[in-house]
């Protein structure tokens, strides 16, 4: 990809933290598939399932992924359709917690690839490939509108006490941040971000971590009675997980995402999901 969309300045703030490690174990995938000539001259690469681009996510990351009326929308699972239809193949998505992709597609038999606003960091790297990236992302802290405790002014001390529960998604970014930056507080791990704000509506958290997309999204929607009271900029990257011994993938999965940012589809998705 010749580049990736970067999306936002966000508010100079504190200091990007190493991600939590992610355990996964080798594997081989037992089938291969033949790329399109249009999206790799690499040859052929390993493939859980012949014919398909099996797909790890979790679709409760609003607008990346989500489940809507039964059907699995968002920006990502848009992208990576789109990328599978230039690799001529169909998609297999595969719905699972959050901590568990990049471990799946460690093992090779699993899911093809990982996508699901996953952040690459120098723990995930140590697990898989990753693509180019296609997004930047920063953090944000929500409370509730009607609490006046933590402010944009004061978060830093109001959060960083031992009184207070912080919602965080298990395995994400997020979570890192809030361990590192706030190390007094209780973390309080979800499996999905939208449990996150659930749990922060019905007071069991004082409030929430998590990217600033998502957050922005969920506040202005579903959860509207909750606010970001303040966006830390962070410059996280978002890349396709792929596993280390398929370099002929990565290499068609890169070719494709080249094409669909030339050819204006990856700023068509930004605008159809209103990602800024």
């Amino acid at each position: 990809m010749k580049g990736f969309k970067k999306i936002g300045t966000g508010i100079a703030g504190l200091a990007v933290v190493a991600a939590l490690a992610l355990t996964g174990c080798g594997g081989q995938a037992p089938a291969t598939q033949a790329g399109s000539d249009d999206a790799t001259d690499a040859g052929s690469y390993a493939l859980v399932a012949d014919g398909k681009l099996t797909v790890g996510t979790s679709a409760e990351y609003e607008p990346f992924e989500y489940v809507e009326d039964g059907a699995y929308k968002g920006f990502d699972l848009d992208l990576i359709t789109k990328i599978a239809e230039k690799l001529d193949l169909t998609v297999d998505i595969q719905n699972v917690d959050f901590d568990t992709i990049v471990p799946g597609v460690a093992t090779g038999t699993k899911y093809d690839v990982g996508i699901a606003a996953i952040t690459v960091t120098p723990d995930r790297k140590k697990e898989v490939s990753f693509s180019d990236s296609y997004y930047i992302d920063d953090q944000a802290i929500v409370t509730m509108k009607d609490s006046a405790e933590i402010t944009a002014d004061n978060y830093a001390d109001a959060l960083n006490a031992g009184d207070v529960k912080i919602a965080v998604q298990s395995g994400s970014t997020a979570e890192a941040f809030a361990k590192e930056n706030f190390p007094e507080a209780t973390l309080v791990p979800f499996k999905n971000a939208t449990d996150c704000f659930s749990a922060l509506q019905a007071g069991q958290a004082s409030a929430l971590v998590t990217n600033r997309s998502v957050a922005a999204q969920l506040t202005a929607d579903t959860f509207d009675n909750e606010q970001v009271v303040k966006l830390v900029s962070t410059g996280e990257e978002y890349a396709i997980a792929i596993g280390k011994d398929n370099a002929a993938l990565k290499d068609a999965i890169d070719d494709a995402l080249d094409e669909l940012e030339d050819d204006g589809t990856v700023d068509a998705l930004m605008e159809q999901y209103n990602i800024k």
